[in-house]
């Protein structure tokens, strides 16, 4: 019997995972068990336990690749609007359901964790060259301001779970507008007077 590709034991993996989290998104994270796991993925039982252990195993793959591929998705977006692409935020869903087994799971959340860290310790170079730019004032911190892009990131995948309807090139421009800062020497709004005056 031949053997098998790199590429195609891959394409395997992401078989599985895909199948995982098909069945997470209809049935639930308790709900969806290995037995669905296997008949979504197309396999059979023998060829998904050569890939992963059980479903504890397949989960924990499932929503750090999750994890990883929003990340990869926001992070040119911090760097300008229109660069990047947005592929893999279909599984923003998925998020939202490892993000609560990763409360159980410590192999989980360790992942999670590295993988959150990382994406602020690539933030601060982009906040670093915005301060340079005069877009982000010189004197905040750069890590406190990763912090918060972190927060916003995590807050869009949620509204985008959970509503459906969020806009990562809105959000951009959003953040481009929040991030605008009066040309040096413009008439600033003359803070409202005492009542009466």
């Amino acid at each position: 019997m031949p053997r098998i590709t790199e590429e195609r034991r891959e394409a395997r993996r992401e078989q599985i995972l895909d199948a995982a989290r098909a069945c997470v998104l209809e049935h639930g994270l308790e709900a969806a068990s290995m037995e669905m796991i296997i008949a979504r993925s197309g396999l059979s039982t023998g060829a998904v336990y050569r890939y992963f252990k059980g479903k504890d195993e397949i989960i924990r793959a499932a929503f750090t690749a999750a994890a990883r591929e929003i990340g990869a998705a926001g992070a040119p977006v911090l760097a300008g609007p229109r660069a990047g692409a947005t592929a893999g935020l279909d599984r923003m869903p998925v998020a939202l359901h490892g993000w609560s087994y990763a409360q159980t799971d410590p192999k989980l959340k360790a992942a999670l964790q590295a993988g959150l860290w990382g994406f602020r310790e690539a933030c601060v170079p982009l906040i670093k060259q915005w301060q340079d730019g005069g877009v982000v004032a010189a004197t905040a911190d750069p890590d406190a301001l990763a912090q918060l892009l972190l927060s916003i990131v995590l807050g869009f995948v949620v509204q985008r779970s959970l509503t459906g309807d969020a806009d990562l090139h809105a959000h951009a421009a959003a953040m481009a507008a929040l991030s605008t800062t009066p040309p040096a020497g413009s008439a600033q709004p003359a803070p409202p007077g005492p009542a009466g005056s």
